[in-house]
């Protein structure tokens, strides 16, 4: 055996170099005052490196009896030959019980995982014998269709035999306990492979035989029925584009782009009534009020707002000039029609006919909204548009006048700008509320000939933060009484449609200054 040729050629290098060191010590001069040690106590620490049996040697021998020490060593290599020959041949036994049942635990994991995979490949080979089971009973052709089976089953059976032969061959090699399981396995496989081989095969078949039975007659019926389904398309599609057409005119016709909410309409006019206090604050805060010796068109302007224009200049100055603007912004918010609209001419038959039709409530309100719209995409609206800016500069100029008389402060070119863009404002603001379907209503109190106007919470805002004052003495409370208005009120009748008029909607309170009564 190979095993045992090495180590015999092993023992014997190893006892060649152990006669060798033998030779090197006994031609020494050995010391007459320590004796030479046994040849047993130097080889003794080298027995454990060569644990292999090892035979004698001759050699060995011979350089013993030179020595004198043969009789010696004889016994003392003896004895651990003989124990290292026994250590091998009592693991032998060991050895091989360990193999052999590592050997039965791999065969017996390989048999298992051969049951599992026999288990999958059968439950495929089921569902391809079902859906070829099926696809039998579904189709019944004649009888040529076994001999195609047949010459087609040929030509794919060259490459079947040589997987199975292979297969065949795989099993020959293995010669383990688990060969009838892998055998079985292989067997599924075969088979496995010729079902579907039948399988493609019969679909093949089966679509040819379809192309074959379809008849002319059925060719012409097919096409028929394409052009039918063609035109129903090309027809829904025309309806489609009908009904969004329609759609959209609807939408054009009912569409209220004109229409805004009560929501921005209170924010416009809020905003305005601050711009016109800024605009007033930036230019008239230094100046005083000389209210003696006014000319009469500054004194008209002052009595529309109180008559108490004198008690109201040392109340809040600033306020009542602000009241001179908004007096003039209610020339435009009260314009029957539209801002720019010529008051002779053909143009001033339309402001002759709103006066007359005033009354006729929501007709009235949707003959003004159709007529401004014709009038902006006529011709005629370039001449409204000059009339108009004609208008805001006159307006423009009467304000300078009268706050000029009041303060004797002249206007720069800026704040100039800014009052026409205030009217200008305004102007757009009364062109809303005239496309309007709702009915809204522009109010300045101002109490003349006489009338006593009543501080009323609900449509008046007091520019004076507190409610009450106290009297000269400081003790009884005295309630405030209006004075002026400072900013108009906004309040809307009915709803968007302009119905239910009886009903109203305060979307801004009037900015009033008041003084104790």
């Amino acid at each position: 055996m190979p095993g045992e040729k090495k180590s015999s050629d092993l023992s014997s290098r190893l006892s060649v170099k152990r006669g060798a060191k033998l030779l090197t010590k006994t031609s020494k001069p050995v010391s007459s005052t320590i004796s030479t040690p046994p040849k047993a106590a130097i080889a003794a620490p080298k027995a454990k490196k060569d644990e292999a049996p090892r035979r004698r040697n001759p050699f060995n021998d011979m350089l013993r009896h030179r020595s004198g020490e043969a009789a010696d060593d004889d016994r003392d290599t003896l004895t651990p030959t003989s124990d290292r020959e026994r250590e091998p041949a009592a693991c032998a036994p060991q050895a091989s019980k360990v193999d052999t049942a590592d050997r039965v635990a791999e065969l017996e994991r390989g048999l298992a995982i051969a049951k599992q995979e026999q288990d999958l490949l059968k439950e495929e080979l089921e569902k391809f014998r079902q859906q070829w089971q099926a696809r039998q009973d579904t189709f019944e052709g004649p009888k040529h269709q076994l001999s195609e089976t047949q010459r087609r089953a040929e030509g794919a059976s060259p490459r079947v035999s040589t997987e199975h032969e292979r297969d065949n061959q795989v099993r020959r090699s293995s010669d383990r306990p688990g060969d009838d399981v892998f055998r079985q396995n292989y067997e599924l496989r075969y088979r496995l492979v010729q079902a579907q081989e039948e399988l493609v095969a019969q679909d093949a078949m089966y679509r040819d035989q379809l192309e074959r039975r379809r008849s002319p007659h059925e060719e012409t019926e097919w096409n028929e029925l394409r052009t039918r389904l063609h035109a129903t398309e090309k027809e829904s599609q025309e309806r489609l584009q009908q009904l969004l057409s329609l759609k959209s005119s609807i939408s054009s016709l009912t569409r209220m782009d004109s229409q805004i909410t009560d929501s921005e309409l209170s924010e416009s006019f809020s905003q305005l009534a601050n711009r016109v206090r800024e605009w007033v604050i930036t230019n008239f805060r230094r100046s005083k009020l000389h209210i003696e010796h006014i000319p009469p068109e500054t004194m008209k302007a002052l009595m529309a707002v109180t008559p108490e224009y004198e008690l109201a200049g040392r109340a809040d100055r600033l306020a009542l000039l602000q009241s001179v603007v908004s007096i003039t912004l209610m020339d435009i918010f009260q314009e029957p029609f539209i801002v720019g609209l010529p008051k002779t001419g053909p143009l001033a038959a339309f402001r002759q006919c709103a006066h007359v039709i005033h009354g006729a409530g929501s007709e009235h309100r949707e003959w003004r909204r159709v007529t401004i719209r014709a009038l902006q995409k006529s011709d005629i609206n370039h001449t409204i548009a000059e009339v108009k800016r004609e208008v805001l500069h006159r307006l423009s100029r009467d304000v300078e006048h009268v706050l000029f008389t009041l303060t004797s402060a002249s206007l720069t070119s800026g704040a100039q700008a800014g009052l026409i863009s205030i009217l200008n404002t305004a102007a757009d603001l009364q062109h809303t509320l005239a496309l309007q379907k709702a009915q809204y209503q522009v109010h300045f109190f101002h109490g003349q000939d006489g009338k006593t106007i009543e501080l009323d919470g609900q449509r008046m805002e007091p520019v004076n933060d507190l409610d009450t004052a106290l009297d000269e003495d400081g003790d009884t409370p005295t309630e405030q009484r209006f004075l002026f208005c400072v900013f108009p009120c906004l309040e809307k009748f009915g709803n968007e449609w302009g119905e239910h008029l009886e009903t109203s909607n305060i979307l801004l309170r009037a900015r009033v200054c008041c003084g104790v009564g």
